[in-house]
């Protein structure tokens, strides 16, 4: 080794985690080395870099709602969620959270980004699949300023990666191709990506096209082998929440005539 290069941690190789016994099961926890790297000023900087939209800014694992009568699979995706973040990066490998919309995917998504931010100091990123797709076409425009090189380069070094909303824009070769850049790239160098999705490989009504119909059979196969399918079946909670709101009008208003 070079005199000029600094010594490999003792304790985690250079890695940055030590791994740890609990409860029968092996997690990883950041090294001292990487914790006095990564103090609150880093992490803050870590998170603001995140890129998680305003409206998910807030979501944690504390804050996910297992509802209604489909409460046990949520609890188990949100099981299987934390589980992720806590033994992080004993795989390399990252979750496919799978459901119709509005069960909670994208708040899962961004619980485990913002866990690995705060407790692991681990840089990790979340992209809305259809406006980085929308971008990186703006780039044919030469007057855009960006070129597709620097748009991506964030979704394909980032050390994790939210991708969310796989599958909502309509499938072309052109999509096709960028994705698969996109998660090849990523598997090739091992790193952990995190996807949402609307679209199911078996959907329930005949008709409703697969995943693979919206991201082509390449894309979809090689999620097969970089991520755990976490499948989350649920009613829509937006709707619920409307629904109960509209039950509970009716006997405000009751009370407001009565008052």
């Amino acid at each position: 080794m070079s005199e000029l290069e600094p010594a490999a941690c003792e304790g985690c190789g250079g890695t940055g985690f030590v791994i740890v016994q609990r409860d029968g099961g092996s997690l990883a926890r950041l090294c001292a080395c990487r914790n006095r790297s990564s103090g609150d000023g880093a992490r803050t900087a870590l998170l603001e870099a995140a890129r998680i939209p305003r409206r998910y800014a807030e979501c944690d694992f504390d804050n996910y709602a297992a509802y209604g009568d489909h409460s046990l699979p949520l609890a188990n995706a949100k099981s299987m969620a934390l589980r992720y973040a806590d033994e992080y990066p004993l795989s390399d490998r990252g979750l496919l959270f799978m459901g119709p919309p509005g069960v909670g995917k994208t708040h899962l998504a961004v619980a485990i980004l913002r866990r690995l931010i705060t407790a692991k100091g681990v840089p990790a990123v979340f992209f809305d699949i259809q406006d980085l797709l929308r971008q990186l076409q703006a780039t044919f425009d030469r007057q855009s300023g960006l070129t597709q090189l620097e748009l991506l380069q964030p979704v394909l070094s980032s050390e994790v990666v939210v991708l969310d909303d796989m599958g909502g824009r309509q499938f072309s070769p052109w999509v096709e191709e960028t994705l698969a850049h996109i998660v090849t790239t990523r598997y090739n160098e091992r790193r952990a990506t995190i996807v949402t999705t609307n679209y199911l490989d078996e959907p329930p009504k005949l008709g409703t096209p697969k995943l693979e119909d919206r991201i082509g059979v390449r894309v979809r196969s090689r999620l097969h082998e970089m991520c755990h399918l976490v499948l989350v079946q649920a009613d829509d909670f937006r709707i619920t929440i409307k629904r109960a709101d509209h039950q509970r009008m009716p006997e405000r208003a009751g009370r407001r005539e009565t008052s």
